[in-house]
């Protein structure tokens, strides 16, 4: 058994997604884990699928066991999102290699995560006022030749460095595979043959413009129906439930929330009258602070995250999915898994007071998910759903 592993969103899965799967396996791996993320995603928004949709859609483009990167990590800033992965992996203890996407040199990223691992100029970099990206580029700068730190003006790059980072820190048996981009960049407006980034594709979908070319068959249909259904989510539907939050939020708990400062708590609370969700985010927003940054911080005051739930260790693994392959890598997995395994958060829950913690994050997280869709749902559907075998 020759295991690799992909940190994923598929939001939605395309072309280059199956790509990147297929040019996995061409390494002799014999099984493939995705580690998806829950129902809201990195860039601070609600995916365009539920976590369950895009698990079958990971299946059927060649995975073989899909399991859930909790909604605090799945949310969360490049740093804390690689983190929380690459921990639930390490936790399997039976992964060989974590594939991932790239447009340079692995080696030349490697030797970027090594003179930057638990680096004080970054923190100062931070305390100073640059965003994360920036100050990560900014100390690159200072240690490393130009033609080197220019890998991580590309967004997957600064994401494959971070995963570099935490693979080290955790000091993980697994390997490194890059597989390179040779299309379009992260969120490129542009389009290459039948590539196209998922943020155009998304774009495509809500405009009701052409988008099919870039993505299979088997995603085309399913967003589909989903669609017909009302079952795709839009983070712009929660826009009044937001606002009426941050009307009410308090300072102290805002100084709660991840990635909040003094100062920023300040504009949050100057900017609570905003009548719209767009115009509360550029009046916060300041060179120094992404639009990013602050739609985690909308989600983190949303789903009730506070900045000790990054400290805590991931206590089980939730699986999404499997197929009759995958049935191989769960029986291995519960021999070898450091963690609990299950698919019913109804029992994951009673494992410990941190497991208790973030199951109520994913209930959270689910409810106001449900919110987002057209047909609105709640978090019921964590409970009732049947992990069922795909062939």
């Amino acid at each position: 058994m020759k295991t690799a592993a992909i940190i994923c969103e598929y939001n939605p899965l395309h072309n280059g997604h199956l790509y990147h799967m297929q040019e996995t396996k061409k390494s002799g791996i014999t099984h493939l884990i995705a580690v998806l993320s829950d129902d809201f995603v990195q860039r601070g928004d609600a995916a365009l699928l539920n976590k369950f949709d895009r698990a079958q859609l990971a299946l059927r483009a060649g995975a073989d066991l899909v399991v859930e990167l909790p909604v605090p990590f799945s949310c969360a800033g490049a740093e804390r999102y690689a983190r929380g992965a690459v921990q639930l992996l390490k936790n399997l203890n039976i992964i060989d290699y974590l594939s991932f996407g790239c447009s340079g040199n692995i080696k030349l990223l490697e030797q970027l995560a090594s003179g930057q691992e638990d680096s004080p100029r970054i923190r100062e970099l931070l305390k100073a006022g640059y965003s994360y990206p920036s100050a990560v580029y900014q100390a690159s700068t200072e240690q490393f030749p130009p033609e080197q730190t220019a890998l991580l003006l590309d967004a997957n790059n600064l994401l494959a460095l971070e995963y570099l980072r935490a693979m080290q820190k955790e000091h993980v048996r697994f390997r490194p595979m890059a597989i390179l981009r040779n299309s379009v960049l992260h969120d490129s407006p542009e389009t290459s043959g039948s590539f196209a980034s998922a943020s155009l594709i998304r774009n495509r979908f809500f405009s009701q413009e052409a988008y099919q070319e870039y993505i299979p068959d088997f995603t085309a249909d399913l967003l589909s129906e989903r669609a017909l259904q009302g079952k795709t989510a839009d983070f712009r539907r929660l826009e009044s439930a937001v606002l009426y939050k941050m009307r009410m939020i308090s300072e102290q708990e805002l100084l709660s929330l991840p990635d909040m400062t003094s100062e920023l708590a300040g504009k949050f609370l100057k900017a609570k009258t905003a009548a719209s969700l767009e115009e509360f985010l550029h009046t916060v927003k300041s060179k120094c602070v992404t639009m990013a940054r602050l739609r985690r911080i909308l989600l983190y005051a949303m789903l009730a995250v506070r900045k000790e739930d990054f400290s805590m260790q991931i206590p089980y693994l939730r699986v999404l999915g499997f197929r009759q392959t995958g049935t191989e890598l769960l029986k291995q997995i519960k021999i070898t898994s450091s963690v609990p395994v299950g698919t019913s958060l109804a029992r994951l829950r009673k494992i410990s007071p941190e497991a208790e913690r973030l199951v109520q994050l994913e209930i959270n997280a689910a409810n106001l998910y449900g919110l987002a869709q057209k047909q609105v749902s709640s978090a019921e559907e964590e409970f009732r759903i049947k992990i069922n075998l795909k062939k």
